[in-house]
């Protein structure tokens, strides 16, 4: 059984609302639900998460106040870390979100081993604070082992870039990309490019300096 923890979602799917508070329940959770962004803000449950862990599930595509809109307008304010369900995934989503804080994307429709993992993995180690201590050294310290051209690569994926961009940027084909972002998925060890955006931005990658490669004698 997890340890006791909170999960809000706000979704305005009713069905989802449901599947996702079935799956979380078997695994001790306490979940509650809001069809609307307005609806959660108006509830004030964080009071609820003053003794226990707890996270937020957030639909982009909401009635009235999108999810994005949630996260420009509120995230500041907010004590639990977010993680971003969608039908409608794209680098570009998981880059801006990323950059708004929340800490995950869950692309839609998601197994309900996958959804469990990711929530507890969330309410395990996520705060509502940058990357602090061994953690954060770790990341920066996969960071200056990568190559120029994956650093390169990096900073475009950050930046919103898909594989097809960055392929005409560098006039080189799409699979000489996908070979460079693979081995930049691997030394980073990042799950997927959300998690990849979500560890640079928290390490603030741009202040990294690369290794210092010794220089070959004459």
């Amino acid at each position: 059984m997890a340890k006791a923890g909170v999960v809000f979602v706000v979704d305005d799917d009713p069905s989802i609302c449901d599947l996702i508070e079935a799956i979380l329940r078997r695994v001790g959770l306490k979940v509650r639900t809001f069809p609307s962004a307005e609806a959660f803000v108006d509830a004030n449950p964080y009071a609820e998460c003053r003794s226990s862990p707890c996270c937020l599930l957030l639909d982009l595509v909401l009635p009235g106040q999108s999810g994005l809109e949630f996260l420009e307008k509120r995230f500041g304010g907010r004590p639990c870390p977010v993680i971003i369900i969608t039908a409608r995934g794209s680098i570009q989503d998981a880059v801006t979100v990323m950059k708004l804080g929340a800490v995950d994307v869950l692309e839609k429709p998601f197994s309900p081993e996958v959804l469990t993992q990711v929530v507890l993995d969330t309410l395990k180690c996520h705060k509502y604070t940058d990357l602090l201590g061994p953690e954060h050294e770790e990341v920066r310290g996969r960071i200056t082992s990568l190559s120029p051209r994956e650093r390169e690569l990096l900073d475009a994926i950050v930046g919103g870039s898909s594989t097809k961009m960055v392929a005409q940027r560098w006039d080189i084909s799409s699979r000489t990309v996908d070979h460079h972002r693979a081995n930049l998925m691997n030394k980073m060890q990042a799950a997927n490019v959300a998690d990849l955006v979500r560890m640079a931005m928290q390490a603030g990658y741009k202040s990294v300096k690369p290794a210092t490669r010794p220089s070959r004698s004459a």
